[in-house]
């Protein structure tokens, strides 16, 4: 989910016999449904949310470091995916014939866990952007260390705010 999605968000309290709008796109959407109609909804929850924008800030900061020439054939919108793709986190649905594969992104279930293992989720991936992505882009030690430096300082930021 994207950070604009979330401005899309209906927010539904619940009442004991139902739910009613809890914001002004819930309203907006029921005042469009009929009596009786069914709608569908896809449980988001807020600490979803919270991990969700802690993850991809921290992502942010780290795309900021890439040099310029990565910046232009990387952009930041895209950088999270490309990790992903980097790392092998995708599965290959179908291979076509002149070998090109569609892919399907493995997806960060925020929601499902605990603050503890969302941690344990971020510190797991860190090393690998390090080695693979921080240590190509700058093979002079003393830049890379620097910039680890001040990401592992990100990293103890953004943790402090959940």
């Amino acid at each position: 989910m994207k950070d604009t999605d979330y401005k899309n968000i209906v927010q539904l309290a619940y009442v004991g016999g139902g739910f009613i709008p809890a914001n002004e796109r819930a309203e907006e959407l029921c005042e469009q449904l009929k009596k009786g109609e069914i709608m569908t909804f896809k449980e988001v929850t807020a600490r979803d949310v919270r991990f969700h924008r802690n993850y991809m800030a921290l992502i942010s900061e780290i795309w900021d470091y890439m040099p310029r020439k990565f910046k232009s054939a990387v952009p930041k919108t895209s950088f999270y995916q490309w990790l992903k793709h980097l790392k092998g986190s995708y599965e290959v649905k179908y291979t076509f014939a002149d070998g090109t594969q569609l892919v399907e992104y493995e997806s960060i279930a925020f929601g499902n866990m605990s603050e503890h293992r969302f941690r344990d989720y971020v510190r797991e991936q860190l090393p690998y952007i390090y080695e693979n992505v921080i240590r190509k882009a700058y093979p002079d030690e003393k830049i890379s260390d620097a910039i680890i430096y001040n990401i592992e300082e990100a990293y103890k930021r953004f943790f402090a705010k959940l």
